[in-house]
């Protein structure tokens, strides 16, 4: 798997072996980062990836400037995965290790981007995750939460605190873009 732009750009990086995390695709990457530059600069900047798995889109991030990237995995084998992909590019990683709504407990910071990609099995993640980062206010006047999921969900329940302002599918992907409801200006 190669990281698909910035300084970091064609670097290839491991991922992991088991059935439960799934890579976004290359294309889906450039997708996102394209889609994003479109609507917000990178430069000083933070990102919270949700849902790291193999931090492959932490690592995009990293890669094309973010000031602050935070990774949120459960599994430490696979956290582990992401530390030796961040070694490998003499990085380190801001990885907290735990279940998903513990983690955003701990947060303190709110953030530009938030990256949200649970795994596909297990819908209410996507409700219960969005729902915790407004109760926490992690999301930055202005910042874009993107959701990934299959291009044919439709159970996703969206939280009356958000708005969509873009969808885009690439192949059985599905990206949504959300804003803050409560942000007039857009």
């Amino acid at each position: 798997m190669n990281i698909t732009g910035g300084k970091y750009n064609s670097i290839n990086v491991a991922a992991p072996e088991s059935k439960t995390v799934r890579p976004t695709l290359s294309k889906v990457r450039s997708g996102v980062f394209n889609s994003l530059a479109s609507l917000t600069d990178f430069e000083d900047k933070t990102f919270l990836d949700c849902f790291g798995g193999s931090g492959i889109m932490s690592l995009e991030a990293v890669s094309r400037g973010f000031k602050k990237v935070i990774i949120i995995e459960k599994n430490l084998k696979t956290a582990q995965i992401i530390k030796n992909n961040f070694k490998k590019l003499n990085e380190s990683p801001n990885l907290i290790v735990s279940d998903i709504l513990k983690a955003l407990n701990l947060l303190e910071n709110s953030f530009d981007v938030i990256y949200i990609d649970p795994p596909y099995k297990n819908i209410n993640l996507y409700y219960d995750t969005l729902t915790k980062i407004y109760e926490k206010s992690l999301l930055n006047t202005n910042g874009i939460i993107i959701l990934e999921c299959k291009s044919d969900e439709k159970s996703i329940v969206i939280p009356d605190f958000y708005k969509v302002i873009k969808e885009k599918k690439y192949g059985d992907t599905k990206l949504i873009f959300l804003k803050s409801s409560d942000n007039s200006e857009n």
